[in-house]
């Protein structure tokens, strides 16, 4: 029998509300604001190097306060694709993003659309982890958006997936769940985004295998087209 915890986390992926969900989806998640334009108080940097840097040293919010490390991001920092995950957790000593078996299978979906791992960037939907890998509440949002809408200031990608329910919830400000949000194509910051299932998803769900290669095929005529 699985553990709580275990199927906390895994129905929360695939959209379905338990507690822990409701208590940190509320509608003031996603206040009314227009998602595609940038936070206008924050001071923009020339490269991401020095927003890394920056970033390293937030302290906007209480996640800061437990926090294990800060994943601002890694890959190509010029790549046409952006990759925005969850909340971060169980990383590498090193820092990877994804690690064992995920990875495998990203490496897999990445191939499956003409790209291999050196040639995108990867981030998270906010860069520190949270207690119980709960989902991000507002404050932590609002505190942490301003680093994902500068990385795509300065990348200018033609192209973002968002891997699994937080991400896309989050990004889209939406509560709607993960398979409405997906077979379709978003706008955010003027870029075309779409929703796909995260590869860790994937891995317990292998089923939804066939409904992500149609997504893959999909996203691989955009990239053709672009």
């Amino acid at each position: 029998m699985p553990s709580s915890k275990f199927l906390d986390v895994y129905l929360r992926e695939i959209g379905v509300k338990t507690p822990v969900s409701l208590l940190f989806c509320t509608p003031d998640r996603f206040p009314d604001s227009e998602i595609d334009a940038p936070d206008t108080g924050i001071m923009m940097v020339k490269d991401l190097p020095t927003l890394a840097m920056q970033a390293l040293a937030c302290k906007q919010c209480v996640l800061s306060e437990t926090r294990s490390d800060v994943m601002f991001g890694s890959g190509c920092e010029d790549a046409d694709v952006l990759l925005v995950g969850d909340v971060p957790h169980g990383e590498s000593e090193q820092g990877d993003m994804f690690t064992g078996d995920p990875s495998l299978l990203l490496d897999n979906i990445l191939k499956a659309i003409g790209l291999q791992r050196e040639q995108v960037y990867i981030a998270h939907i906010i860069q520190c982890d949270t207690p119980d890998h709960r989902d991000p509440n507002a404050d932590e949002w609002a505190a942490c958006r301003r680093w994902l809408q500068q990385k795509i200031s300065l990348m200018q990608p033609k192209l973002i997936l968002l891997m699994g329910r937080v991400a896309a919830q989050t990004l889209l400000q939406s509560h709607d769940a993960l398979h409405d949000l997906r077979g379709q194509w978003h706008r955010y910051q003027d870029v075309p985004v779409r929703v796909i299932y995260h590869p860790a998803y994937l891995l317990r769900s292998p089923r939804q295998k066939d409904e992500m290669w149609k997504d893959l095929q999909l996203i691989q005529a955009r990239l053709t087209s672009l």
